[in-house]
């Protein structure tokens, strides 16, 4: 079985950027399948375009773009590419990360799926960031890094036996549906409890309020769309459920650090 070094996966690295103790690639998948193997160092995938199905010791599992997952290190796994482009942004972490900013990989263990709107917009950034060229942006990337294991530390572990099974049921049907087309009222329906329990113990398991979830799964949605660059900014903001353009800008400058027509501008370094 081979192991992978550091930086390298099967396929066209288009990009590869290596800060402190970090290494950032953007992979185009070029293998239809890729036998089992395992990495050198522990590292997260971000799925940018296109589908890719992972196999593991105790099964196998699909995954499509906006899809981020964690692989340990010397975990096996295999991989099935079953769309015709499929594109990945690879953060690596060697040992001296974590021990130079105390972090630790305890509650991240074997090969990973990870659904949190706010981690996905913090890839977004740290994918912009990477092909930044200011002065500033090792910094910004190491503390890119840093946030986003703060945010793994403190998201919710659905799958522990003690934890509400509506936890997980609304996690599903907000992603599913953006938010768009529910309000409390209704959402609590679906989950067969009080709306004051729903509003109340939400912040309990997502650490924000129901609210700021939907922002964030909007804002996730919305970089995508504008990476792919088919449609303007209004009909964008109409579809990822904003009240008007303006408002769409402030709240992806808010989480993003730049406006759309900036963000827009590096398609041409982050897009194949």
């Amino acid at each position: 079985m081979q192991q992978l070094s550091k930086g390298q996966f099967y396929g066209e690295t288009h990009f590869k950027r290596s800060v402190s103790s970090l290494t950032l690639t953007d992979t185009v998948y070029t293998h239809d399948f890729v036998d089992w193997h395992y990495h050198e160092t522990p590292y997260f995938t971000f799925l940018l375009q296109g589908g890719l199905t992972e196999g593991y010791k105790k099964g196998r599992k699909d995954f499509t773009a906006g899809d981020i997952l964690f692989h340990h290190w010397n975990e096996c796994h295999y991989n099935h590419r079953p769309t015709e482009t499929a594109r990945g942004f690879h953060l690596e972490i060697d040992h001296p990360f974590f021990k130079e900013y105390g972090l630790s990989l305890q509650n991240l263990q074997g090969n990973y799926e990870i659904r949190n709107p706010l981690l996905k917009i913090l890839f977004y950034r740290l994918l912009a960031e990477s092909k930044s060229k200011d002065l500033l942006s090792e910094m910004v990337i190491e503390s890119s890094v840093v946030e986003i294991f703060s945010v793994l530390n403190n998201q919710p572990m659905i799958d522990e036996k003690h934890t509400p099974l509506w936890v997980k049921r609304i996690r599903e049907i907000l992603n599913d549906h953006d938010g768009a087309s529910l309000n409390l009222t209704e959402t609590a329906h679906l989950l067969n409890i009080h709306p004051v329990h729903l509003s109340r113990s939400f912040k309990t398991y997502f650490h924000c309020t129901l609210g700021e979830y939907v922002r964030r799964i909007r804002i996730g949605k919305a970089v995508s769309e504008v990476l792919k660059g088919n449609q303007p900014l209004t009909a964008i903001a109409h579809d990822c459920g904003f009240t008007d353009q303006s408002h769409f800008i402030r709240m992806f400058k808010t989480y993003l650090g730049m406006n759309p027509s900036s963000y827009k501008k590096l398609q041409k370094q982050m897009l194949i």
